[in-house]
């Protein structure tokens, strides 16, 4: 009866094993800089560990980033993340795979069926969320032909219910992020144990948070909040180019995902460019706020426009893309057989 509600918080979690080969790394900092959960850290002898803190055993939620970009082969990731029970039970197959599109059962590696594979399915299947850009700024002219993808990107009605604000002023980036950081500091700040005890009136509190807004309360955002807050406030990794997405809450059926798919087709070509790309929705919920109109206004952003997303975009700094494991969502076929 009450399972739906039981563990909102800190639930019990079973991580992947992440195992670091000290023989082949070389310390260069590229798995702990990509990693977005804090899930590696590099300590004082730059050696990267796996941790946990704040009552987190561990922050890993198997998303191989940090074995994409390490250039030494020298991380590997066994087993699922999963939630086993309660408010945030994940509801996954379990079965951590490869890429295998042409049904070979797992026998063939990637890299020879490749080139069977159409354009948009390798760039659908090497993209990464990159979290390390080079200083250098991304033309005008790029930035719009970025644009143009989100721009024929199909929505309900053909009603394309979203607006975008580009800025590449550092600036008002960091401005965004500050501004941003210091509402998601306070909700981090409740949330994490200085002590990793998982307190009772915490457990009450956010139990009773996770009924009113339960996407907003899922644990596992709460670790990349800390990496934000440790590293400057840095939301967007230093991005030279940040791309705003609003929907038009008056939109048709359901603006959200024609935003989605906007956003998506725009990391896609993005990538198809030659850049990084990365979403970031941390914004999102401060920038409603009062304590941030003065930025809507800065943006030109007032009703119906509400925020839903946004994408940093940059020159990757080394290969962030690679080919990755992946969980498997439940599918039911109907045939009619």
């Amino acid at each position: 009866m009450f399972e739906n509600i039981r563990q909102a918080y800190l639930p019990e979690t079973n991580f992947p094993v992440v195992t670091i080969d000290y023989g082949k790394c070389k310390k260069c900092g590229r798995c702990s800089d990509q990693c977005p959960t804090f899930a590696i850290e590099s300590g004082a002898d730059k050696l990267p560990r796996v941790r946990g803190f704040g009552g987190f055993e561990q922050t890993c939620f198997n998303c191989w980033n940090c074995v994409s970009v390490c250039p030494h082969d020298a991380i590997r990731i066994q087993g699922a993340h999963s939630i086993p029970g309660g408010r945030y039970k994940t509801r996954l197959l379990g079965k951590v795979e490869y890429p295998d599109p042409l049904r070979s059962g797992g026998v063939k590696p990637y890299q020879e069926f490749e080139s069977q594979l159409t354009g948009v399915e390798r760039v659908i299947y090497t993209r990464r969320s990159c979290r390390l850009f080079k200083d250098k700024a991304v033309p005008r002219e790029t930035i719009e032909r970025i644009l143009e993808a989100g721009r024929f990107a199909p929505s309900a009605g053909n009603s394309q219910p979203y607006r975008f604000a580009v800025i590449t002023d550092r600036g008002i980036i960091a401005e965004l992020e500050r501004q941003s950081m210091k509402m998601l500091r306070q909700f981090k700040d409740l949330y994490l144990d200085s002590r990793g005890k998982k307190r009772w009136w915490k457990n009450i509190l956010f139990t009773l948070l996770s009924l009113a807004k339960v996407n907003s309360i899922d644990p596992r955002p709460v670790p990349a909040i800390e990496k934000s807050d440790k590293n400057g406030d840095r939301l967007y990794f230093n991005a030279p180019a940040v791309i705003l997405i609003f929907k038009n809450s008056n939109g048709i059926g359901n603006p959200d995902l024609d935003a989605g798919i906007c956003s998506q087709n725009m990391a896609l070509a993005a990538n198809s460019l030659g850049l990084g790309s990365c979403h970031i929705t941390f914004f999102v919920e401060p920038m409603k706020s009062k304590g941030m109109s003065a930025m809507r206004r800065r943006l030109g952003i007032s009703y119906p426009w509400v925020p839903v997303n946004s994408i940093a975009i940059g020159y990757p700094k080394g290969t962030v893309d690679g080919v990755v494991k992946r969980d498997t969502p439940p599918s039911d076929w109907f045939t009619g057989d």
